[in-house]
């Protein structure tokens, strides 16, 4: 039972889906019949057959998918989305420079650096594409001075001598970190160099990427941690050849201060001294490397460089200011806020290079052509209804005469022939004395066909028959002016299309009909 319930269920979705797909239009016209196939005499009354025809046309629209043979060709061209993670050395690329020629030793070193890119490029030409995205990088960098700073003033003694005070920095160590969001833009280019062995799909050469362009960065956040080293504050008057520093001990303008010690420079994490927005070039150059067809590994190098100066403010270098410690502020001094807000540092432009790897996936490669073909199938079926029209009439003694003769007699032709079938002699010599005997009677001679052949030539068989019947009454003397004869063709059959025993040999045949009125004839 489940069985024929799923059988049923699948055909039904079979008859669904060539539903949807074929449409059916039909139309209905129905002719009436002008002309009588039959006419039947009565006594008093003529009864005229029509057989009116129904036509019916289907007409069934059928769209049906064509697929052309599929195009081989490969393109580059199309759309790339990009997701690359990239790692190596950064720096903060700040330049140092020694204003009083006391720092004997400046190093600005690098850190290791990361970012994640995520790009979309438009490959407009088979080699070349514009690309845009967003990245994300953080950035490190370190740095390490050694060296003295002096300044020199009118002192606060009460006489006014000149006063000098040293700041001398022992392996001071500082890290730097940045976190950066940027918007990349520019081009991206690729070429073929080799094809890749036994990789089946179309996308099977190895290629060479090469991006160039520029990038948009804002300074998410930015930090900076002291490490280690220390500072040793001393001061001097040169004039009384007098050198002051901490072992004086009751002064605290000398003194040494040490990173994480106590009373020292604490390591907590403090902002930087950067502009937030910067403007890089980017370069990058690797291979894409086909995994899939629409699928690449992209392995390679890259390299960013800031044009423009981050560095936003530029002070002198000092020593702390503790209100709380009591500790004195010279005039002359102001508080350190980092290496990068001092006026040892000249500019700062990040750099970085590293490698990147990641994956590109493409929308590239011309697909198989499809197309859709629309047949169109047209069928014509008509039937026919058969309608009898009465006539009371007081038939003349030739009509009822004609009639009698012909009820009993019909013109047979074979196929494809305008002789007689059997001698009509007796029925053509029997209409043509009642003919003669009565001039007023007029004659229709019909002739038909049978289906067999076009309607053009069985119309002319028709005629040829008509006046094959004529031409013999016309021998027995009756004149021209009382028959008129015409052909029909396969148009009027013997009898009803219904009939299922129908013979269509009955249907090659000559019909004489009495009509009454000279103008009638022309009907």
């Amino acid at each position: 039972m489940s069985k024929n319930l799923f059988l049923v269920a699948v055909m039904s979705s079979l008859a669904l889906v060539s539903f949807a797909e074929d449409k059916v239009e039909t139309t209905t016209r129905q002719v009436q019949a002008t002309t009588p196939s039959e006419e039947i005499k009565k006594e008093t009354e003529i009864i005229r057959v029509y057989m009116d025809t129904t036509y019916t046309y289907s007409t069934t629209t059928t769209r049906r998918e064509k697929v052309e043979p599929a195009d081989t060709t490969w393109t580059r061209k199309g759309h790339y989305l990009q997701a690359l993670f990239g790692a190596g050395y950064g720096s903060l690329g700040y330049g140092l420079k020694d204003l009083q020629k006391g720092l004997t030793d400046a190093r600005n070193n690098g850190g290791f650096n990361w970012l994640l890119q995520f790009n979309y490029v438009y490959y407009f030409h088979e080699n070349v594409g514009f690309m845009v995205g967003l990245q994300a990088e953080q950035m490190n960098s370190t740095a390490v001075l050694n060296g003295t700073k002096t300044w020199t003033s009118n002192g606060d003694s009460d006489n006014g001598e000149e006063y000098s005070h040293t700041v001398t920095m022992k392996d001071w160590k500082e890290s730097q970190t940045s976190f950066l969001l940027g918007l990349p833009i520019g081009f991206q280019f690729q070429f073929p160099i080799a094809k890749m062995p036994k990789v089946t799909h179309r996308n099977n050469q190895l290629r060479l990427y090469f991006d160039l362009g520029a990038k948009v960065n804002y300074l998410v956040a930015q930090k900076y941690n002291l490490k280690s080293g220390s500072i040793e504050h001393s001061g001097s008057y040169d004039k009384w050849n007098l050198a002051l520093d901490e072992s004086m001990g009751a002064d605290r303008d000398y003194y040494t201060e040490t990173i994480g010690e106590s009373k020292g420079w604490v390591t907590d994490k403090k902002n930087l001294s950067l502009k937030n927005l910067s403007v890089d070039g980017m370069a990058d150059l690797g291979f894409m490397i086909p995994l899939k067809e629409h699928l690449d590994l992209m392995i390679g190098l890259y390299a960013n460089y800031t044009f423009n100066n981050l560095r936003d403010k530029e002070k002198e270098i000092g020593w702390r200011n503790d209100a709380e410690e009591g500790y004195r502020q010279h005039a002359f001094m102001e508080s350190y806020e980092g290496v990068l807000a001092t006026d040892y540092v000249k500019s700062v432009r990040p750099w970085d290079v590293g490698v990147k790897i990641g994956i590109s996936w493409n929308t590239t490669g011309r697909k198989p052509k499809k197309s859709y073909e629309t047949l169109v199938t047209r069928d014509t079926t008509y039937a026919l209804a058969r309608r009898e029209v009465g006539e009371n009439i007081q038939l003349p003694v030739a009509a009822r005469k004609i009639n009698e003769i012909m009820k009993k007699s019909v013109i047979w032709f074979d196929f494809d022939s305008d002789k007689p079938k059997l001698q009509p002699a007796d029925v053509v010599d029997r209409i043509a004395q009642v003919l003669l005997d009565h001039p007023e009677q007029l004659v229709l001679v019909y002739g038909h066909a049978s289906k067999e052949g076009t309607m053009e030539y069985n119309q002319n068989l028709s005629e040829r028959r008509a006046r094959a019947i004529v031409r013999l009454l016309k021998l027995k003397g009756v004149p021209s002016d009382q028959i008129v004869s015409k052909g029909f063709s396969y148009t009027q059959q013997y009898d009803d299309s219904e009939n299922p025993y129908h013979d269509i040999a009955l249907d090659r045949r000559v019909e004489i009909i009495p009509v009454f009125e000279k103008d009638r004839i022309s009907e």
